[in-house]
């Protein structure tokens, strides 16, 4: 009998710890203190019907259920809206920044095309100022040239015109001898078929010949003389001279006319070569003057089309720079634009997980709160169903 007392004692002492322990979890929280308040309220009506209680408890909880439910499939929904918008944007991320990276590689490449660009333009500037600097140096050249050959044939004919001058006065100095001569022999063959005759008339010269012809050396030399006069070529006024000294001393050395005939052949002679040697060096200037020009010509056309040709690849090459500024600058400014598009997308897609984390705690901390508020109306359904008598007593004490 005392072991089947002590037995319900320990049985009473159990529950009462229990319903101790039920009121205690529901006072915890404020749902608990809530269903509290619910059932205290329900206990002083006039009335209170247990059934009203179990079902105001199976409502709550249904609308617990009903609420879970309805959380499960917003956040089924929103995870899957999570994932194709993060998706979205990684391959937005992923594409933009394969994109930055081919304009970066592209960059990579044009920049170098451009400085080996810029460079062969200065040296192509370069070029053409050396191309027009030895044009110019060449006209230049020849045109000294043409000036030095314009003045070495004045030169020619000047002295050209002074051995002709002194020709024709020993020329006529041998007439006169010829004349004396045939007056006391028979005739002979005149000197004039021979190749030392000259005859020159100049109407520059002041001093004509004398009609009645030239009878001694003296008056050759003398006329030889005045020659210096009218030319002025250095070494040609030097012959002239050595040649008025010549007749001036052959005047004295050759007393016979014979002899005086025979000098003058001579000096003749030597004057004609002479001659041919002015008009062999004045052949010999021409055709090196012509060489000159037809060197010249084939050069000015070289360098010209050097030119030509230089002048049209700096047309292409600053083409070329202003292509690959314009590449450059196209390229950069996509580049800006990817960047920035990857940094925007990177924050909405930071921001985007963030609301998904926090959307996702959010469900987690509802259903952690539901699965307490589920326990609180299981709790309130077992005091209820089974303790209503101490939950009443405890109500009211309270």
């Amino acid at each position: 009998m005392k072991k089947a007392l002590l037995l319900v004692l320990v049985i009473v002492g159990s529950l009462a710890t229990e319903f101790d322990d039920q009121i205690a979890e529901l006072e915890e929280t404020q749902f608990g203190q809530t269903i509290l308040q619910t059932i205290q309220m329900e206990m002083q009506t006039d009335d209170p019907v247990v059934s009203n209680l179990v079902d105001i408890m199976q409502h709550l909880e249904q609308t617990l259920e009903g609420e879970q439910k309805r959380d499960d499939e917003r956040i089924v929904r929103f995870k899957q809206n999570c994932d194709i918008a993060l998706s979205q944007l990684t391959e937005i991320i992923n594409t933009s920044t394969v994109t930055s990276l081919t304009l970066k590689s592209d960059l990579d490449s044009l920049n170098p095309q451009k400085v080996q660009a810029v460079a062969s333009l200065e040296r192509k500037n370069l070029e053409i100022a050396d191309l027009k600097a030895e044009l110019d140096y060449q006209t230049l050249k020849r045109q000294k040239e043409s000036a030095t050959y314009q003045t070495i044939l004045d030169n020619l004919e000047q002295a050209l015109f002074g051995v002709n001058q002194v020709k024709g006065y020993f020329n006529k100095y041998l007439d006169v001898l010829v004349k004396n001569r045939n007056r006391f022999q028979q005739p002979q063959p005149s000197f004039l078929q021979e190749d030392f005759s000259f005859q020159y008339n100049d109407e520059d010269v002041e001093e004509d010949i004398d009609s009645k012809g030239i009878s001694s050396f003296a008056q050759v030399a003398q006329k030889v003389n005045k020659l210096k006069h009218h030319v002025h070529l250095e070494g040609y006024k030097s012959m002239i001279e050595i040649l008025s000294q010549l007749a001036s001393k052959a005047q004295t050395s050759a007393d016979e006319p014979s002899q005086c005939e025979v000098l003058t052949r001579k000096v003749l002679s030597i004057l004609k070569q002479i001659e041919n040697y002015i008009q062999s060096e004045r052949i010999r200037e021409d055709q090196a003057e012509n060489l000159r020009q037809s060197s010249y010509e084939d050069l000015r056309t070289l360098l010209s089309d050097q030119l030509v040709k230089a002048n049209q690849d700096k047309t292409y090459m600053e083409g070329l720079i202003d292509s690959l500024s314009n590449r450059i600058q196209q390229a950069k400014n996509e580049k800006f634009e990817v960047d920035q598009k990857i940094t925007t997308k990177s924050k909405e897609k930071e921001n985007r997980e963030n609301d998904c984390r926090l959307k996702r705690q959010e469900y987690e901390t509802d259903t952690a709160s539901r699965i307490k508020q589920k326990r609180s109306v299981a709790v309130a359904v077992d005091l209820i169903s089974s303790k209503l008598g101490q939950l009443k007593r405890k109500l009211i004490a309270n």
